[in-house]
């Protein structure tokens, strides 16, 4: 049995949210992420596999390390005891909607797989065209790679894309040109009825940086 905990909280004017994951037995972690508009600011992992043959171990006592890991991240940023790099509220997000035939998307709130506060400081990954990726089942990734600070253009950055939660695990590599950016094309995966994580990173000597958004299934309507 997988356990959650989802919590919205307010810092320095910006609405964050706090997901606590149990990843399952074959991935034995205990996944805290904090996000803000898709962006990671922080995750913590805890791993149990050593645990799994104890006798004592059962899930009333993974509940229970979700809830003190969940709680204690949330006390943390309240308090000042655990510092994110709070970024500028999004102007834009993902939106396939009206293009997106059989997937429509909005910011994550799932775990993620890889940033964090020191590579976050570094650079800046960016999807430039979140209404328009996907139109008649193929996607058409625009994405550039900056310097945090003064915004700069980061040449020759590593750049995934990746689809987490299909039936196989996709991933689509690039490298951004002299004007930091890469653009990816390539037919759009199937999404199950529990839709999908997008998720974009960038990686260079200066940090990384990930985004994430998840994608839901489209519902066909009732028949009539």
């Amino acid at each position: 049995m997988n356990f959650g905990f989802n919590t919205d909280v307010q810092l320095g004017g910006l609405a964050l949210h706090v997901q606590t994951e149990d990843r399952g037995k074959r991935n034995p972690v205990i996944d805290t992420t904090v996000y803000a508009g898709g962006r990671v600011l922080h995750r913590r992992i805890r791993k149990y596999a050593e645990h799994l043959n104890d006798p004592s171990f059962n899930d009333d006592v993974l509940r229970q390390w979700l809830e003190e890991q969940h709680r204690t991240v949330i006390e943390e940023l309240r308090s000042g005891v655990l510092v994110v790099p709070l970024p500028s509220p999004p102007t834009s997000q993902v939106d396939g909607s009206s293009s997106a035939e059989g997937a429509s998307s909005a910011p994550a709130v799932r775990g993620p797989a890889g940033a964090n506060t020191q590579a976050a400081s570094g650079i800046q990954v960016q999807l430039t065209n979140p209404a328009s990726w996907l139109k008649s089942g193929s996607a058409s990734l625009i994405i550039e790679v900056r310097t945090r600070v003064a915004g700069t253009s980061v040449e020759n950055a590593e750049v995934e894309v990746a689809f987490e939660g299909t039936q196989q695990s996709l991933i689509f590599p690039a490298v951004t040109n002299s004007q930091g950016r890469a653009e990816l094309s390539f037919p759009m995966p199937h999404l199950g009825s529990g839709g999908a994580d997008l998720v974009i990173r960038a990686k260079c000597a200066d940090g990384e940086d990930e985004i994430r958004y998840s994608l839901r299934a489209k519902s066909k309507p009732p028949a009539v």
